[in-house]
């Protein structure tokens, strides 16, 4: 059943949607870099002030529009990480999310449509943290939870450009360069303390501030150089995939977003897969287990866009144009976001690491929300 819910989208101004489109893979790594993102747009002949692009990035973040400026991590480098999902009776949706939504180790939390029709992805240090996640969860809810990590990435892209302007955004380079050591410097390399609590502060998001790596370097009792250095060997380590803006999409208005998944033949798996990414309209591919007979499927993709009957059109084509007219698939399309935000792989209290715990409650609350359709074992 389809319960897409209506919300007027946000109403961003051309220079916002510049700067979404040349920051989202690349948010500069210098002392200045609002006035950096100045100096790249004037040459696409886009013509600002620092300030100007200072004052739009905070309004994308007043405006809902922006979920931070930051890392996106490689999730195999920076800890584990799984999809999700529960089949959760209708009425008891909402309140299962919420429950959901305690977890810190969840970052992202959809209601799709389907009879799995919440799911989320977790993050945490290890797997034993992730499994106890997992468990907590199980208590919780009383359901079982169906656990998909990811076992090849064929493309991942969340940073697409958008068009909501009318206008298209003219684009520069938007990679970072490496920082690289200059002969005789002395910026002092950081502990594995400093390590860790620095990818507790970016995860996060950087402050709004314009100048944001100074008031981490301040807070961390770092200097700005040994700041800007570590995030940029992250990037060239290949922890950090992305370091830039990362976008709610939903909030501009798009909110025809499809995961699509299929079951193909493992020997099959990359020739189709490799053929999916290359797709203009996929986003993200890869591979998932099937868990049986729960869950048949083991490609997945997703699709974004404004319009539904233009992304169902898209499927068709792709479906055609690769020949898996008799392969079976579904097509989950989202119809809430109960929560967004960076993937957290470290957690900090009182100086020290540790992972976020939510005390299960009460064993006789556990089970009221189970449904009977949903007592397979499905995660194993």
């Amino acid at each position: 059943m389809t319960k897409n819910i209506a919300k007027d989208k946000v109403t961003i101004s051309q220079l916002q949607q510049d700067i979404i489109n040349n920051s989202q893979k690349g948010f500069p790594l210098t002392s200045q870099p609002y006035k950096t993102i100045t100096e790249q747009l004037a040459q696409v002949n886009i013509v600002t002030n620092e300030q100007a692009v200072f004052q739009a990035i905070e309004g994308l973040n007043s405006q809902g529009v922006l979920s931070r400026i930051g890392p996106v991590f490689d999730h195999k480098k920076a800890g584990a990480s799984t999809l999700a999902a529960l089949a959760v009776p209708e009425n008891d949706l909402d309140e299962v999310a919420d429950i959901v939504n305690q977890f810190e180790q969840v970052n992202h939390n959809y209601g799709r449509e389907h009879r799995f029709n919440l799911w989320f992805v977790i993050t945490a240090s290890d797997m034993v943290a992730l499994n106890s996640t997992i468990a907590n969860i199980e208590l919780l809810t009383g359901l079982s939870v169906l656990v998909l990590p990811m076992e090849a990435s064929y493309h991942i892209d969340l940073a697409f450009s958008i068009n909501v302007t009318g206008v298209e955004s003219p684009t520069s380079n938007q990679e970072n360069t490496p920082i690289s050591l200059k002969k005789n410097d002395t910026t002092t390399r950081l502990t594995e303390i400093e390590k860790i609590a620095l990818r507790s502060a970016i995860e996060k998001g950087l402050p709004t501030h314009i100048s944001p790596y100074q008031v981490i370097a301040e807070q961390l009792a770092l200097t700005e150089q040994q700041v800007l250095m570590q995030i940029s060997l992250w990037q060239t380590e290949g922890l950090i995939r992305r370091f830039g803006l990362v976008i709610k999409h939903r909030e501009l208005g798009y909110n025809a977003n499809a995961m699509v998944v299929w079951n193909i033949p493992n020997e099959d798996m990359d020739g189709v897969a490799l053929e999916l990414a290359k797709c203009d309209p996929v986003s993200l591919c890869y591979q998932r287990p099937r868990r049986l007979p729960d869950w048949p499927y083991n490609l997945f993709c997703m699709i974004h866009g404004t319009d539904r009957a233009l992304v169902l059109q898209q499927i068709n084509q792709i479906t055609e144009q690769l020949g898996l007219e008799s392969i079976k698939k579904d097509i989950l399309f989202s119809f809430k976001a109960y929560k967004q935000h960076g993937a957290r792989y470290c957690m900090i209290k009182n100086g020290k690491v540790k992972d976020s715990k939510i005390k299960a409650e009460k064993a006789q609350n556990s089970n009221r929300f189970v449904s009977h359709k949903n007592q397979g074992h499905a995660h194993g």
